[in-house]
């Protein structure tokens, strides 16, 4: 049999057949190379039944995953009850029989009627704090204990219900990854067959589109379960006894004519003059008590009351402190350093001459740089609430320029 004989359709492959008819390698295009095949129905008599009986291989293969997390989950269980019995020993159960036999049954009428055992709590070793919870309700008020009884059963029964679907879901997300497992696998042996070049049919092509597209159903299926995974019920909330109600005294105000009723914003005249008088007391009291030595020196001092430079004790006075750290806060918000300035009554006299000499308010602006306003202010005075106060001191770049500035007549003749 030749090579091209094992590309057809009509080839055997994932059987007992393939692997006798030539089909050796890993590059079969089946679910399972037809040499595996081959050694399982060999070996496993269970296989090769369901191979006589003529079931598909991806059915096997869905068979054996199955069986697998049949067997996980029953070692699960055998080891949780395990767990179970060693938390929960079980040694005197045989004596309370033996006490039950010897023991004649009690007659109940019709008032009585027998107790229903109470059902064992199901254990879980993730949640401690649950049972520490349910030993902490003696510790709270009567009022309180019945209500968190009533909240941690039901906790317990949603939390049971929690662990059930939990369980649930991790078998059906085992048996999602076996599937996506074999189909990676067959994805994985189609991809090799397609990687050798030939062909015959399509048979080689049709295997790696059929393997897939199984292998991303297997992907989307387990993606949607990982999706689903329940989440753990809410831990209820611990329950705070209640405080008992606070008796507050009513606020009793001060009369008028005290410095409190001053600093609530009372307006009347015996509460301005209470005011005042408590504060000349204060000061007195405070230049009685001193400025500490420490004190001195500083921007505090000077806010103490240190204002004198020549009676202040430190090397830089109090008030000198008080201005470098004025400056200093200014930097820091973007203030621009103020620029120098120059006694302005020099500058007014030229001012005064150069209108005498011909030349306008405006023109004197425009040449020297200046603004109108300025040169207005610096004549005639401010306006508003200072008006006609002529300002003393004016910047020194302004008047620089203002200086520079000539008469008209004295110009005319320069130039003739």
């Amino acid at each position: 049999m030749s090579t091209l004989d094992l590309l057809t359709d009509t080839f055997p492959h994932g059987t007992p057949d393939g692997y006798r008819l030539g089909c050796r390698t890993a590059a079969c295009p089946a679910v399972l190379p037809c040499r595996t095949v081959h050694t399982r129905y060999c070996g496993d008599f269970t296989f090769a039944k369901l191979i006589d009986a003529g079931v598909p291989l991806p059915e096997i293969l869905e068979r054996d995953a199955a069986a697998k997390e049949g067997i996980r989950h029953r070692d699960k269980i055998a080891a949780r009850e395990e767990r179970r019995a060693a938390a929960h020993p079980k040694a005197a159960r045989p004596r309370a029989r033996a006490v039950a036999k010897t023991t004649p049954p009690r007659a109940t009428t019709a008032t009585q009627r027998p107790t229903p055992p109470a059902r064992p709590q199901r254990p879980h070793p993730g949640y401690k704090w649950l049972t520490q919870a349910t030993e902490a309700i003696a510790q709270l008020p009567a009022d309180l204990q019945t209500r968190r009884r009533e909240d941690l059963a039901q906790y317990r029964r949603e939390l049971d219900q929690h662990v059930d679907e939990l369980e649930q879901w991790r078998q059906k997300r085992a048996v999602a990854r076996a599937q996506l497992t074999a189909a990676a696998a067959a994805l994985k042996t189609a991809t090799i067959a397609s990687g050798t070049g030939l062909s015959v049919n399509g048979a080689i092509e049709n295997a790696l589109s059929a393997a897939t597209n199984q292998h991303q159903a297997a992907a989307a299926a387990l993606a949607s379960i990982d999706q689903e995974r329940p989440g753990a019920p809410a831990k209820p909330r611990s329950p705070r006894p209640r405080r008992a109600p606070r008796v507050t005294q009513p606020r009793q105000l001060q009369p008028h004519g005290t410095n409190a009723c001053r600093a609530r914003g009372c307006d009347r005249p015996e509460c301005i003059e209470a005011g005042r008088e408590y504060h000349r007391r204060w000061m007195q009291q405070r230049r009685a008590e001193g400025i500490p030595l420490e004190h001195h020196g500083t921007a505090y001092g000077y806010q103490l009351g240190c204002k004198d430079r020549e009676a202040c004790p430190a090397e830089i006075s109090c008030a000198d402190a008080s201005l470098a750290e004025e400056r200093r806060r200014r930097r820091e918000a973007g203030i621009t350093e103020q620029a120098a300035r120059v006694p302005a009554e020099p500058v007014r006299e030229h001012v005064r001459q150069l209108m005498a000499g011909g030349m306008t308010v405006l023109g004197i602006a425009e040449k020297a740089g200046v603004s109108k306003t300025g040169v207005k202010i610096l004549l005639y005075g401010r306006s508003g609430a200072r008006k006609g106060e002529l300002p003393r001191e004016v910047e020194e770049s302004k008047a620089q320029r203002i200086l520079a500035l000539q008469p008209a007549s004295a110009a005319l003749a320069i130039s003739a």
